[in-house]
């Protein structure tokens, strides 16, 4: 295994974190780093840092175009629209999630695929859901509020003026090109929208958290204010391979809900985060549920960024004697699954697995691929599945037990790693079937 990798993760954690302090350290700056984000899963300036301190090697000319259309792509958060307001003053708590048409039942309730709730069984929370679909509900209960940008209807003025009140605004050149991607713009606008909900009066506010810029100016606002409005932020995604955008700040929730005790480890030795304020509890977004079923699959991330080498891994796979994937399905990220690039990289796979001589292999039925950087890797492993990782940036994508003390990982390629766990429940402690009547010990 080569340990340069784990190192390379160590010391660019430490520089984000770096960065991340000297902008917090200096309260002109305070309020604006908020706009920092670093998440691994996006083509941003943020992603373009994680590169940067960690040694890896980009086309810089391809990248800073890709920044480019992360900025310009904000334009279509130009155009936001509640579908349902709400004027009652009597919600104890706000949770704000992100659904599609599909979670809504025909009731009109929300089913929540991460706090593993029905709205329903919450009448004194008012749920504030960032809405996907272009469909919308045929019937919306009175506590939930829809937030949905609509696309085809895009506001020129509006993005324009953002982006000349930022050049304007931001004297470091680092916070401006941060404050204008889309993550920012977005963030600017969902807050404006919302902020009248955002009352002294409201006890509690829930999060599936990611520190993504519209949850820090939420954080920010509330503190800000100085209202008695606890925030509970609950880290929904399994552990992933390089955590960088859960790097603790000075904008942070007064509480923190871990799924597990490599978790708690990871969160506290390496990200900073104060131990008196996080709580560890069973997932209630990854259920113990034996119908659910990883086995005998092709993951694809939400974006492939070197074709030529996972290609290439691929081949090496197929060229071992030891694994048979003729037969595995291929499962597509449902945010990329019908765009042109990911349909086209399916079909020369497909076309590849084909071409596979008929060997005799070991039965790899309970075996899976993940392509990329992915916390599905974990919710995998939990469930009793031999995984394989195609690596693009070794670097960031492979899991490193520095991190999580629980996984040992394999190098069988020169992009290829294998993984297995020493105990279960580690990692993500599964959570039960039925639908959560409180939410981590909270009344709602």
């Amino acid at each position: 295994m080569n340990n340069g990798f784990f190192q390379k993760k160590k010391i660019a954690i430490q520089k984000i974190k770096n960065k991340i302090n000297f902008f917090e350290s200096k309260k002109a700056y305070l309020e604006d780093a908020q706009c920092l984000y670093y998440p691994t899963f996006t083509d941003s300036i943020g992603l373009f840092n994680i590169y940067k301190f960690s040694e890896t090697k980009i086309n810089r000319l391809s990248f800073f175009i890709k920044i480019l259309k992360n900025i310009f792509s904000g334009i279509y958060f130009s155009n936001s629209k509640i579908i349902q307001n709400l004027n009652k003053n009597s919600f104890s708590n706000i949770i704000i999630t992100w659904a599609n048409l599909s979670n809504f039942k025909y009731d009109g309730s929300l089913d929540d695929r991460f706090f593993n709730m029905n709205s329903r069984k919450s009448k004194n929370t008012l749920w504030i859901v960032i809405y996907s679909d272009k469909d919308l509900p045929k019937k919306i209960n009175k506590n939930i509020l829809i937030y949905k940008n609509v696309k085809t209807k895009i506001n020129f003025t509006k993005f324009i003026i953002f982006l000349i009140t930022k050049i304007f605004n931001y004297k470091n050149f680092i916070l401006f090109i941060h404050s204008i991607s889309n993550f920012s713009f977005f963030g600017g606008n969902f807050f404006n929208d919302i902020k009248i909900y955002l009352k002294p009066e409201v006890k509690n506010i829930f999060f599936p958290f990611e520190y993504q810029p519209f949850q820090n100016k939420i954080i920010h606002y509330v503190k800000e204010k100085k209202f008695k409005t606890k925030i509970i932020g609950y880290i929904h995604a399994p552990p992933l391979s390089f955590p960088s955008n859960y790097i603790y700040r000075k904008i942070s929730p007064d509480e923190l809900i871990l799924n597990g005790e490599d978790q708690l480890h990871c969160f506290t030795k390496h990200l900073n985060w104060p131990k008196k304020i996080i709580k560890v509890r069973p997932s209630t977004r990854f259920l113990n549920d034996n119908s659910i079923s990883m086995k005998n699959k092709i993951y694809f991330p939400m974006t492939i960024r070197d074709e030529l080498k996972v290609i290439d891994s691929f081949k090496k796979i197929i060229d071992s004697s030891r694994y048979d994937i003729t037969n595995m399905k291929i499962q597509k990220h449902p945010f990329s699954a019908k765009e042109q690039k990911v349909v086209n990289f399916e079909n020369k796979l497909k076309n590849i697995l084909k071409s596979e001589k008929k060997k005799k292999k070991q039965n790899t039925k309970n075996l899976s691929i993940f392509i990329g950087s992915t916390g599905a890797i974990v919710e995998a492993l939990e469930r009793g599945v031999n995984v394989i990782q195609i690596c693009e940036f070794p670097v960031l994508d492979v899991y490193s037990s520095i991190f999580w003390k629980n996984i040992i990982v394999k190098q069988i390629h020169n992009n290829v790693f294998t993984y297995r766990l020493k105990k279960k429940g580690k990692l993500i402690k599964l959570g039960k079937l039925e639908k959560n009547k409180k939410l981590y010990g909270y009344k709602l």
